[in-house]
C-alpha cells in the first residue's frame, strides 16, 4: 500500500496458490446406489493471481479503479473495476456503490480442444455505520450477471441402468447463464479491556439455479502486545441443491444435469488460525491454517444429499503488507 500527495493511494497484491489431493471425478451407482469416484492425492493446480487498485480522496468522496488476473494451466481470468465511496458530514456513515467485470477463458488439460468464454457482471451497494467509538457495522448487496461456459470439463456421471443395459456416461451440463443475488451484515466490537475485537459475519446468497446458501463466521482477534495479534474464527455454512444436480442420470435425459456435489445440499465446518506480526519498518506479517469440512449430516435443518462425499482439508496462508 503506498499514499501519495493529493489523496492518491495505491494498493497492490499477488498471490500464489498451490492445492493438491483427493477430488471427485465422477458419480457411479455400479454397486446399487450412487457413490463418488474419488481420485487419489495425484490431482495438482497452481493459480498465479495479482491486482492493482489506485484510488484518489477528494473531499467528502472516494474514487477507485482496478486490475485483476489470475492464470491456471485451464483458466484464465481478466477483472476490472470501479467503486465510490461517500462519506457525508461527520463521517460516520460510509455509503459505497461498484460495479465490476471479468472475462473468463476455460480450457482443459484432458481436452485440448476445449476453449470456453465465461463473461459476468456484478454490481455492489453497501452502507457502513459508526454505532459507538467501538463498534461499526457494515451491509450490503451484490447482484450478479454471468453468461458463457458453466460446465466443468473434468466432471461425468455414470448410471447403469436398471435390469442392465449400457450404462449412460453423461459430461457435466449445465446452463449457459447463471444470475445471482447475495447480502453480507459485518459487525465489529472492540473490548478495549481485554485488548481484542469481536468479528462477526453472516452472508446470504441466492441464484437461478436453485442454490440457496447461509453462512455464519465468527472471530475474536486478540492483540498480544503492541505487535502481535492472534484470531481464531469458526466458519459455518449450509446450502440447498441446484434444481439440476443429480447423482443419476434421469431418463430421459434432461437438458442440464450434474453429480458436481458443489451444487449437492451439504454443509461445512471451517476452524482457523491466523498470526500477524507488525514490524516497524511498515511491514506486517501474517499466516493462517485451517481445516474445513464438509458432510451432507451438516446441512442446517438436514436433507443433505445422500450421495456427497464427505471430504476434508487443511490449507495454510502465509503473506505479507508492507506500507509506506
Amino acid at each position: 500500500r503506498l499514499a501519495l500527495d493529493g489523496g492518491w493511494e495505491v494498493r497492490a497484491s499477488a498471490v500464489v496458490d498451490i492445492v493438491s489431493g483427493a477430488s471427485p471425478r465422477y458419480v457411479t451407482n455400479e454397486g446399487g446406489e450412487p457413490v463418488q469416484s474419488v481420485t487419489g492425492a495425484s490431482i495438482g493446480d497452481r493459480r498465479r493471481g495479482g491486482d492493482i487498485k489506485v484510488s484518489r480522496r477528494a473531499g467528502d468522496f472516494t474514487v477507485a479503479v482496478s486490475r485483476a488476473r489470475s492464470d491456471e494451466d485451464d483458466y484464465r481470468s481478466r477483472a476490472i473495476g470501479a467503486e465510490v465511496r461517500w462519506e457525508p458530514g461527520e463521517r460516520l456513515t460510509t455509503l459505497t456503490a461498484g460495479f465490476g467485470r471479468s472475462n473468463d477463458r476455460v480450457r482443459s488439460t484432458e481436452n485440448p480442444l476445449l476453449d470456453e468464454r465465461r463473461e459476468t457482471e456484478e454490481w455492489v451497494v453497501g452502507v457502513a455505520r459508526v454505532l459507538s467509538p467501538v463498534a461499526v457495522v457494515q451491509a450490503s448487496v451484490q447482484s450478479s450477471r454471468g453468461r458463457g461456459f458453466y460446465d466443468d470439463p473434468y466432471k461425468y456421471t455414470l448410471t447403469f441402468p436398471p435390469g442392465g443395459g449400457l450404462p449412460d456416461l453423461v459430461p457435466d451440463l449445465r446452463p449457459r447463464a447463471r444470475d445471482s443475488l447475495a447480502a453480507m451484515l459485518r459487525y465489529r466490537h472492540r473490548l478495549a479491556s481485554l485488548a481484542a475485537t469481536l468479528q462477526a459475519d453472516y452472508r446470504f446468497y441466492r441464484d437461478d439455479w436453485g442454490v440457496r446458501s447461509h453462512t455464519l463466521e465468527a472471530g475474536w482477534s486478540q492483540d498480544l502486545g503492541p505487535d502481535w495479534t492472534i484470531r481464531p474464527a469458526l466458519r459455518y455454512a449450509s446450502q440447498s441443491a441446484a434444481d439440476f444436480y443429480s447423482p443419476t442420470v434421469p431418463r430421459p435425459r434432461p437438458a442440464f444435469q450434474s453429480s458436481d456435489q458443489r451444487l449437492a445440499a451439504y454443509g461445512s465446518l471451517s476452524p482457523s488460525l491466523r498470526v500477524a506480526r507488525r514490524l516497524d519498518s511498515g511491514l506486517t506479517l501474517e499466516a493462517t491454517a485451517g481445516l474445513y469440512r464438509n458432510a451432507a449430516g451438516f446441512r442446517a435443518g438436514g436433507g443433505g444429499t445422500s450421495a456427497f462425499e464427505t471430504l476434508r482439508a487443511w490449507y495454510v496462508v502465509a503473506g505479507f503488507t508492507q506500507s509506506f
